[in-house]
């Protein structure tokens, strides 16, 4: 998810500052927010071009605190939507439950993080064209190392959606050393589903259903929406010439990353479950010792910026620091954000891939609830000479690590442009940033880093905002 308010597509960038805790714990009083997220949404849904439907929960200390939908599931029925039994496609927070379950065959003892991955699978071959093997954690902090080759993940119907094994045999090509550069990857976590599938014995979705899902209570969740639910789907829109108009159904063939379905009643428990130690209802789902694992940072390309934990990315909103995912598909934007800290979570999803109403309903919520949220970053007082600074050599064209670079031709994605300013500070989505180490620039206004990266010869090769928000420097 994309963590960038001022003028940046909201496709483009998160802001990263750096985490620091202190002061009591938050409860929030469930009128304040109520009322707050009320408010909210009726700015947020006023004009004909925002999503026509929203779904909103709030968990803290092992309970709802707030679940509510606003607006229409299905405008041409005109069906509201309804929290317990709307369902929303979620896009890629599926990666979240496919980590979550490769945490379970951990607790298990079926699977080690730091084995090769090709002890576990077998019906897929994974390149060796790096001494280091790939391994379950590298798959679940995005730093395996393939390529993101597009297009292709998706499939015309449900009928020609291709076994796991069959969409990956030719598809895992291996541009990086492993453990080094966050790149985030479909095929790394798809790579895991298989992985799921390979060790339970089992298909995915089966092995959701009977290892999250039922035991949680999550009633509605499925990959592909049995019959008796269907009813219940939400229509997919976008804002097109003027009008809404629904999506297609997505298929993928990547369906451990891609592909879930669920209430925002069925989120909420698997949101409890990351907040509570594992267990909802009494029943245990992940142990305390696997959770802790799974929220732990385990990769940053610079402790200023947010990192990775497993299956999760870090952000941070002032001093605050988050758990998060974020999914899109056509028609479609959800965020699940967790505050492990407060034992709290929100979810949210509406119409409109890409829409940016999750992410301005994060910021606002957590500026409003959580006080370590509105601090900002420490900014110089004075530039440091333009010629020592060299900012010259941080300007360029940089493209997205997600791009697919094997690709004939390649396919560059989120395009970049830094620039060089004449006092020594660059230009760059659409804010002014200033040097305060060797490799490290922080905005103006004090709201976050980026930070670079060297190449073997001291040239600079990479730019990193956080998590998985990184380009290479075109050549």
């Amino acid at each position: 998810m994309l963590h960038f308010r001022l003028l940046v597509p909201m496709t483009l960038l998160m802001v990263a500052v750096r985490p620091g805790w202190a002061g009591p714990p938050t409860k929030i009083d469930p009128k304040e927010l109520s009322a707050f997220v009320d408010s909210f949404m009726v700015d947020a849904m006023a004009k004909p071009d925002d999503p026509p439907g929203v779904s909103f929960v709030f968990v803290q200390d092992g309970r709802v605190v707030m679940m509510r939908g606003y607006g229409l599931a299905n405008v041409e029925k005109k069906v509201k939507v309804d929290p317990e039994k709307t369902i929303w496609r979620i896009g890629s927070i599926s990666k979240a439950f496919t980590a979550t379950a490769v945490m379970q065959l951990v607790d298990r003892g079926l699977v080690d993080l730091d084995a090769p991955v090709d002890r576990y699978v077998h019906r897929v071959t994974i390149p060796n064209n790096y001494p280091d093997p790939v391994t379950p954690r590298h798959l679940l902090t995005h730093t395996a190392g393939f390529d993101e080759i597009r297009p292709g993940t998706q499939a015309p119907t449900r009928e020609e959606v291709l076994p796991l094994d069959k969409f990956l045999a030719d598809r895992l090509v291996r541009i990086r050393p492993p453990g080094k550069t966050i790149a985030y990857s479909t095929y790394g976590m798809t790579l895991a589903g298989l992985m799921v599938e390979e060790v339970s014995k089992s298909d995915i979705e089966t092995y959701f259903h009977q290892n999250i899902w039922d035991p949680l209570g999550m009633k509605h969740a499925s990959i592909y929406v049995p019959k008796g639910d269907q009813a219940s789907v939400a229509m997919g829109y976008e804002f097109e010439d003027g009008k809404l108009v629904p999506q297609a159904w997505e298929w993928y063939h990547t369906t451990p990353a891609s592909s879930i379905n669920m209430t925002t009643a069925d989120m909420a428990r698997f949101m409890l479950m990351h907040l509570e130690g594992g267990v909802v209802d009494g029943k245990r789902v992940l142990s305390g010792s696997a959770l802790d694992e799974m929220h732990k940072l385990q990769i940053t390309m610079d402790p200023s910026v947010p990192g990775y934990a497993l299956g999760l990315n870090q952000d941070f909103i002032g001093d605050m620091h988050v758990l998060e995912h974020g999914g899109n598909v056509a028609g479609f934007s959800a965020l699940m954000v967790l505050i492990p800290e407060r034992r709290a979570g929100f979810f949210v999803v509406n119409h409109f891939e890409g829409s940016a109403l999750r992410n301005n309903l994060k910021w606002g919520l957590l500026e409003r609830f959580f006080p370590e949220a509105r601090r900002r970053r420490p900014v110089p007082k004075t530039l440091p000479p333009a010629a020592t600074v060299k900012a010259q050599r941080f300007a360029g064209d940089y493209i997205a690590l997600v791009s697919c670079f094997t690709c004939s031709p390649a396919r560059p994605a989120s395009p970049l442009k830094v620039t060089a300013n004449d006092d020594g500070t660059l230009g760059f989505a659409g804010g002014r940033w200033i040097q305060v180490a060797p490799l490290r620039f922080v905005r103006e206004d004090g709201t976050g880093y980026i930070v670079f990266r060297e190449d073997e010869k001291g040239a600079i090769r990479d730019l990193s905002a956080g998590a998985y928000f990184a380009w290479q420097k075109a050549q």
